[in-house]
C-alpha cells in the first residue's frame, strides 16, 4: 500500500473576489438601512419628548386657567431639566376668533419646538408638536384654593 497524499482544498482567487464582492453588494445597504433607521430612531425620541413637555406645559396651564382666567401668551424653556433647545409658546384666548367663547370657554394651545438655531421662533426646519384644549369657566374651578 501507497499513501499518497491528498491535495488540500483551497480556494480560487477568482472564487474570492467574487466572495468579497458578494458581501460588499449586500452589506452597503445593509448599513445604509441601520443608518436610517437610527436616524428615524433619534427624530421618534426628540418628538416624544417634545409630546411630554407640551403635555406638562398644557396640564399646568389648564389648571391655572381654570381658576384665574387670564387670556394671554407664556413662552418658556427647559434650560433647568438640561433641555435649553426645547422652547414653548403657550397661548390661552377667549376670543370667539380663537375658538373660545368670552367668558364662558378659554381656548389653550401649546406648541413646543425644538430650537436647534437658538432664535427663539419656531422655523419651517424645526420639530415641533402641538396641543389644544378647551377650559370652560365654572364656579367651582374659581371657587377651589390655590
Amino acid at each position: 500500500m501507497s499513501l499518497r497524499s491528498c491535495p488540500q482544498p483551497a480556494f480560487s482567487l477568482l472564487e474570492m473576489i467574487a466572495a468579497t464582492a458578494l458581501v460588499a453588494g449586500t452589506l452597503a445597504p445593509a448599513l445604509a438601512v441601520v443608518r436610517d433607521a437610527m436616524a428615524v430612531s433619534r427624530e421618534t425620541v426628540r418628538r416624544n419628548l417634545l409630546a411630554n413637555y407640551a403635555v406638562q406645559v398644557m396640564e399646568f396651564n389648564a389648571g391655572g386657567t381654570m381658576q384665574s382666567w387670564i387670556p394671554g401668551t407664556i413662552t418658556g424653556n427647559f434650560a433647568a431639566d438640561g433641555h435649553p433647545s426645547l422652547r414653548y409658546v403657550l397661548t390661552r384666548s377667549d376670543d370667539p376668533a380663537s375658538g373660545g367663547l368670552t367668558g364662558r370657554l378659554m381656548h389653550v394651545q401649546v406648541t413646543m419646538f425644538d430650537d436647534v438655531n437658538g432664535s427663539s421662533t419656531l422655523d419651517a426646519n424645526e420639530l415641533a408638536v402641538r396641543f389644544r384644549t378647551k377650559v370652560a369657566k365654572l364656579l367651582t374651578y374659581e371657587n377651589e384654593p390655590n
